[in-house]
């Protein structure tokens, strides 16, 4: 109970303080994103020093929209949305940040014959990004969807291949219990279904942020405020992981 209450305490205070970091870092930087690819995160001298980075993987994207719900919310967009917030947040306290994708596309090469190979190109675009990216951890946002629209909450996958993985997502899997209180949901390894934490070596976790199949979950996902929760939930479990003498 004293865990929860000082997560709460933390939520709070540090969700008002990112709110107003966030505000006034994207007066200064967000512009410059209106046409930006992943490589004006990979190649930002300003940020060569640091010593850890996060990679932030919107998943899906362009022809691939992913999971939807009846309204038609595609999860491309979510998964975005979402992304660009942690963004916001982890470089606003100092955390260097690489962006697998800043804009509605897939990332296969168009310069290649693509036909039929979209997105096997796209997802070994992304793991590339995360392989040239030392000493940094992987976090691909998703949203989840079944047949049962019964099925609601955040659920963390991990990479078998690195230890630290399952460490990551446990903090995010126990951090989502402040937004959504009767999620006892647990981690899990991922198989080779999921092609990114198969083949990932560095610390590695696959978030799926919520059900477009539940129509409640769905509809709080619409909300921006409710994503930006999402968000911070996320990055402050992966805070509470990189310094943990300070949790």
């Amino acid at each position: 109970m004293k865990t929860q209450n000082t997560f709460f305490i933390k939520f709070t205070v540090y969700f008002l303080i990112i709110s107003v970091l966030t505000a006034l870092f994207c007066v200064f930087v967000c512009g410059s994103m209106k046409n930006g690819t992943s490589d004006v995160f990979e190649d930002d001298p300003k940020t060569a020093d640091k010593m850890l980075t996060v990679v932030i993987d919107a998943g899906h994207g362009g022809e691939d929209g992913g999971a939807s719900s009846a309204a038609g919310l595609y999860e491309k967009d979510v998964n975005l949305d979402i992304s660009m917030m942690l963004y916001d947040m982890f470089t606003a306290n100092g955390v260097n940040v690489v962006m697998t994708r800043t804009d509605d596309r897939l990332l296969y090469n168009r310069n290649i014959d693509f036909k039929g190979r979209k997105k096997m190109l796209d997802l070994a675009a992304r793991l590339s990004i995360a392989e040239k990216t030392p000493d940094s951890i992987f976090l691909s946002i998703h949203m989840n969807a079944f047949t049962d629209p019964r099925y609601d909450g955040l659920q963390v996958w991990y990479s078998p291949n690195n230890e630290e993985s399952e460490k990551i997502a446990k903090l995010i899997q126990d951090g989502a219990k402040i937004l959504q209180s009767e999620n006892n949901r647990k981690i899990k390894k991922a198989g080779s279904n999921i092609y990114l934490l198969h083949r990932s070596d560095s610390p590695s976790v696959l978030v799926e942020c919520g059900f477009l199949s539940n129509p409640a979950e769905a509809e709080k996902l619409e909300n921006r405020e409710y994503r930006r929760q999402i968000a911070f939930v996320i990055f402050n479990s992966v805070m509470e992981y990189l310094t943990p003498g300070e949790s």
